[in-house]
Order: structure tokens, then C-alpha cells, then sequence
């Protein structure tokens, strides 16, 4: 199965509401599925790094890409609830960042799930009762208390991830480290929430990161 996938840009292609790219990796061209976020990001890059699942069907298989692993991991713990395909889990992944749909999920927030595209009552009531116990493993950031203040800790996942993405942008690591470390001596109070609601901290997950990481590139650049 393949799972991971780094080359080069071909194309951009487009299917009906399908969207993707076609990337070279070592002389093989793989027609990947991206969501239309990701698609955005990736105008100007030439070399990507993608995380893939494979979906397997009667007529062949399909290539579905994310930027970042936590999308990708959320994706197939979509997929394995009864009714809910490939496509539909693009459809919640595309309403809702991969932290926001995890905590809907795991806090049974019925009407935020039911406002995606082809998710009715039935099919949110299904994410929540067979998701609400499984997504603990898919958060990795936490928080540290030292010295009387909160300071951002990153566990595993979302400084790599955001780190990942920027370098499929053609950005160099030197200046996105900076940005890390400007971005974390700014951050003197965090207010966060217990982690076992899954609230996710203001400043510690993958889209807040990759914001705050981009202003700071951009403004040290201009």
C-alpha cells in the first residue's frame, strides 16, 4: 500500500469535483486526489511530500493526498465507519480543519457534522458513536507549565507537520525554524482546556501554526 509519496509537480487536474495533482516519483507519474485547500497552497511548489491512502476499488485504485499526516490518519478513522466513503470524508475534511472535526466528533456536536455536504443526522450520529473513543491518539500537542506560565511544548505531530508543508512550499528550514522560535517567545499566555475534550490550544494546532509561522516568514522577508 503505498502511503507516502515525495516528487515533483507535473500537473494540476480535475475531475468534476474531483481535484489533484500528477506527481513524478522516480520516473512514475501517480494521479493523487488533494483537497481543495491543499491544492491552493501548492501553486507555486515544485517538490511535494504527501501523506496517501489508497482506496482500493473494482475498476482500480485511487490516490488520495494530504499535507500533513494528522489529516491523513483522521481520513482512514473517517472511512472505517459504516456509510461513510472516501469521498464523503474528503466532504468533512474540506468543511472542517482536522482539529475542529475531531473535536465535533468527540464532543457530539451533532449540527456542526449535519452542515457538511451529504452528512445527514444518521451518518453524524454514526461518527460520534463509533469515533468518540478512537481519536485520542491523533493529537500530539500538549502543554507544559514551567516557571508559573504556560510554554508550547510540541509532542510530535504539528511543528512537523507545518515544518513539512512550508518545505513543499519552497521555503528553506532555516527560516522556518525562526519562525517557530519568534512564534514561541510571543506566545506568553496560552488558555487552554483540559485535553481530554479535545479542545485544541489557541496557538498549538497545525492551521493556527502554519499562519502564524507564514506571517512571520513573510514579514521577515519583506
Amino acid at each position: 500500500m503505498i502511503s507516502w509519496l515525495n516528487g515533483l509537480k507535473i500537473e494540476i487536474w480535475e475531475n468534476g469535483t474531483r481535484k489533484g495533482v500528477l506527481i513524478s516519483c522516480s520516473g512514475v507519474g501517480y494521479e493523487v486526489q488533494l483537497l481543495s485547500r491543499s491544492l491552493q497552497l501548492l501553486n507555486t511548489s515544485k517538490e511535494l511530500i504527501l501523506w496517501v491512502h489508497e482506496v482500493h476499488r473494482e475498476d482500480g485504485s485511487q490516490l488520495i493526498g494530504f499535507l500533513n499526516k494528522l489529516e491523513r490518519d483522521l481520513f482512514r478513522k473517517l472511512i472505517s465507519v459504516s456509510g461513510v466513503g472516501p469521498q464523503l470524508a474528503i466532504s468533512l475534511l474540506e468543511k472542517n480543519p482536522a482539529e475542529q472535526l475531531i473535536s465535533a466528533i468527540t464532543k457530539k456536536k451533532i449540527a456542526q457534522l449535519t452542515s457538511c455536504p451529504g452528512v445527514g443526522k444518521k451518518t453524524a450520529e454514526r461518527l460520534v458513536i463509533e469515533l468518540q473513543n478512537k481519536l485520542s491518539d491523533l493529537i500530539g500537542s500538549s502543554l507544559k507549565k514551567t516557571n508559573n506560565h504556560l510554554e508550547l511544548e510540541y509532542e510530535t505531530n504539528v511543528a512537523d507537520e507545518v515544518r513539512s508543508t512550508l518545505l513543499n512550499l519552497d521555503y528553506k528550514n532555516s527560516e522556518i525554524e525562526k519562525a517557530f522560535l519568534e512564534f514561541e517567545t510571543s506566545s506568553k499566555s496560552i488558555r487552554s482546556k483540559a485535553q481530554e475534550s479535545f479542545e485544541v490550544s489557541k496557538g498549538l494546532d497545525f492551521e493556527t501554526l502554519l499562519k502564524e509561522t507564514l506571517i512571520r516568514i513573510n514579514t521577515e522577508s519583506g
